[in-house]
């Protein structure tokens, strides 16, 4: 899968590769005003949440001093179970950007580091992606908000249909 990095005043670098690492030193020392990232991220699955496509990334990266400013979007389709009724979910993750990332070289020695996504002038343009994807994954995702779940006694689905007990538990 290829990447586009622009600069912002609209000069266009294609650069076939699938590590999702981009040299970004340039920016950190001040050559450049900024850069844009388009990137498709594969996304593993997390906590009963599968990713059946790629996430479309898009970043545009400023330098402030010691810091990488990191705005943008992440959009991704995914499929779980409702947290109530077990039926099947499918929708998409829309994630807002608005990171900080500590540039100096001395937070940028270990995989353990404050800022694994920033090593050696290359942003892991993948790790950051799923890093805030899973974070942005709500717990027990719904079907709907009113989800009337499954029945203690009987597992009817009260979405559907209703059953016998009306959720009667016997004592």
């Amino acid at each position: 899968m290829g990447r586009v990095w622009r600069a912002p005043a609209g000069a266009f670098l294609y650069v076939m590769g699938s590590a999702h690492k981009i040299d970004v030193s340039g920016l950190l020392a001040g050559n450049r005003r900024g850069l844009v990232v388009d990137d498709l991220v594969p996304v593993a699955p997390f906590e009963g949440v599968v990713f059946p496509e790629a996430a479309a990334v898009h970043l545009e990266l400023q330098a402030a001093g010691e810091l990488l400013e990191i705005k943008g979007t992440i959009d991704v389709p995914r499929r779980t179970e409702c947290a109530r009724c077990l039926a099947a979910v499918a929708d998409s993750m829309h994630v807002k950007v608005d990171e900080q990332v500590e540039a100096g070289a001395s937070l940028q020695d270990g995989p353990f580091e404050e800022s694994s996504v920033l090593t050696a002038g290359r942003l892991d343009v993948a790790d950051l992606a799923v890093q805030l994807i899973c974070s942005a994954i709500p717990i027990g995702l719904l079907c709907k908000e009113d989800c009337k779940g499954i029945c203690p006694r009987c597992g009817e689905n009260r979405n559907s249909t209703e059953c016998e007990c009306n959720g009667e538990t016997s004592g």
